[in-house]
């Protein structure tokens, strides 16, 4: 009688240390998502300073392009670069992976601009190639 007893004493401390685990982690998955979800709205905060006057920028450039203002697309996109080469530093860090296709769309808009004024398509296909995933990392 006395076996059966420290088998069943056994097996509840055996459930209990099981359950008291799950519980751990449990708490620690919470802890690490709201870990998580306080530095996605910390990366969101950081951007939107450095990407908004790009998107801005793009936009302009975006609707002079579609109304037929190349002159004054390319124009207004002469200021890119400058613009450019603040952001990029705040926006590296927090693009991650994401990081190598926005520095060639970048590259893109910059060498299509350069070159004086592009066909509409070209300006177009630079201006969406940027916006697209910049829109997309700022959450726009």
């Amino acid at each position: 009688m006395r076996r059966l007893s420290l088998i069943s004493s056994g097996l509840a401390v055996a459930l209990a240390g099981g359950l008291v685990l799950t519980g751990c982690d449990q708490a620690t998955q919470s802890v690490k998502d709201a870990a998580t979800n306080a530095a996605t709205g910390a990366a969101q905060t950081a951007l939107g300073p450095a990407v908004t006057p790009v998107l801005d920028l793009l936009k302009q450039g975006q609707s002079k392009v579609a109304a037929g203002d190349l002159a004054g697309a390319t124009a207004s996109m002469g200021g890119f670069q400058a613009i450019w080469d603040k952001a990029a530093p705040v926006i590296k860090p927090l693009a991650g992976d994401k990081w190598t296709g926005i520095e060639t769309a970048a590259q893109g808009v910059t060498s299509t601009f350069a070159k004086g004024t592009p066909s509409a398509a070209d300006a177009s296909a630079a201006i969406g190639g940027l916006m697209g995933p910049l829109s997309a990392l700022a959450g726009k």
